[in-house]
């Protein structure tokens, strides 16, 4: 009968530590970020305007945030614009920084360098989810 529990407890925990994983990468807009880092296509981006918009923090005062439209232009020659929400940079008006893009989606476009945490970041979270599952399935099962 405990191992009957431990089983179900694992399924469970395991499919909970999968669906977090997914809701994480989904939330750090990770398919964005790896399309836009998986050919390896970068260019110099201009800042040609820069947004500001306060919001509440959860304690209630303010907080600013500042996003930079930038601007670049792709191998094929086209001219791209797009909005940087993701990413703490501030350059000033007229400042170049290198982004990151796909060729079937340059409005996609990152400044944020590719690193190992948001390349996997569901593997991540799945694996090491899982993991602990099975070990509190197992101390379940042994443990009178």
């Amino acid at each position: 009968m405990i191992v009957v529990v431990a089983a179900v407890y694992f399924v469970v925990a395991a499919g909970a530590a999968v669906v977090s994983g997914r809701n994480l990468d989904r939330h750090l807009q990770g398919p964005r970020l790896r399309a836009a880092w998986a050919e390896g296509l970068t260019a110099e981006a201009r800042c040609i305007s820069l947004r500001t918009e306060e919001v509440q923090s959860p304690e209630g005062g303010p907080v600013e945030y500042t996003h930079p439209t930038l601007e670049f232009r792709t191998d094929d020659g086209h001219t791209v614009s797009f909005e940087e929400r993701q990413s703490r940079l501030t350059p000033a008006r007229g400042d170049f920084v290198a982004v990151y893009y796909s060729a079937a989606n340059p409005k996609d476009a990152t400044t944020r360098a590719p690193s190992f945490g948001m390349r996997h970041a569901k593997a991540l979270i799945t694996g090491v989810g899982s993991f602990f599952a099975l070990v509190t399935a197992v101390v379940i099962a042994l443990v009178p």
